[in-house]
């Protein structure tokens, strides 16, 4: 009998997730469902090593030589430190050219391709991802996709080829993949310059557990919600009802202050309902305008 949590090849983002099922005496490779992700990365991505998902076994935290390892979380080649008078187990490499080169290419897969010159490729208008920019872009005219890097939307596009973007802020706030409980999770609207709540899932993209975690990680220090409650005096004292963000808590707090000046600027505001939508913002979707 299988476990409840296994994990399945998801084709949208090309990666092997964790996921809970139902309780079945199916026997494991008869569906897309895989007892370790071992046996998914083998089954399902046929092009990555399966090294570059397991952990170094002698790594320390001091002494030792430089080596690197593949963080398939990060999707990201990072240093380590590795006990030398030990043999190197697998995920261990002489040089983060090495690294990026066995694991982090093949993990690319279709969105280190670029595109054709000089050809036509119909009327379809595709999005492709620019691993140089880690952007997807508009293909231009007279350009053709290769190898699969293209997709008719934006968001196909970055649910494909997000976690290879480093700066998650700058990612739509959606959700890159599937879990069996979606949970109220935090996104960076570019647009509104704000952290917004929505239903989504633990993974690789724009989405943070707490709303703290996101302002921190994304908006600018001049942005009213990450600031300090604003407590400055002003030139006559009179009690005067405010509300400031509290970002520890997530709620606006009423306060009365010796200080009636709202600047805008600052984590201070005339009413609750400013503050809320300021600071406490629900995420409300877009159609994807390709």
């Amino acid at each position: 009998e299988r476990t409840a949590s296994d994990y399945f090849y998801d084709w949208r983002t090309d990666k092997c997730m964790l996921m809970k099922f139902g309780f079945t005496d199916e026997v494991y490779g008869q569906e897309n469902r895989f007892g370790d992700e071992e046996q998914c990365n083998t089954h399902c991505r046929k092009g990555v090593k399966n090294e570059c998902f397991e952990e170094p076994g002698n790594a320390v935290e001091t002494g030792g030589i430089e080596k690197w390892r593949y963080n398939d979380t990060s999707s990201k080649c990072v240093p380590f430190r590795f006990e030398q008078n030990w043999r190197p187990k697998t995920n261990t490499f002489d040089s983060e050219k090495d690294c990026i080169e066995r694991c982090r290419e093949p993990d690319l897969g279709l969105c280190a391709y670029k595109f054709k010159t000089h050809c036509k490729h119909g009327d379809d208008l595709y999005i492709w991802y620019d691993n140089t920019t880690q952007e997807c872009k508009i293909l231009p005219p007279h350009h053709c996709p290769t190898h699969g890097n293209a997709f008719y939307t934006f968001r196909q596009c970055y649910r494909r080829c997000g976690r290879f973007v480093e700066n998650k802020c700058k990612l739509p706030i959606q959700n890159m993949s599937f879990c069996a409980t979606p949970q109220i999770r935090y996104g960076y609207n570019t647009k509104t310059k704000r952290c917004e709540k929505f239903l989504g899932c633990e993974d690789s993209g724009n989405n943070y557990p707490t709303p703290q975690a996101c302002w921190k990680t994304c908006a600018n220090t001049e942005n009213p919600c990450v600031q300090p409650p604003d407590y400055t005096l002003s030139g006559f004292i009179f009690w005067n009802q405010r509300y400031y963000y509290d970002i520890k808590s997530h709620i606006c707090v009423e306060k009365y202050l010796p200080r009636g000046l709202v600047t805008g600027k600052s984590n201070l505001f005339y009413k609750r309902e400013d503050c809320a939508k300021t600071c406490m913002a629900t995420y409300v979707p877009e159609p994807d305008w390709l």
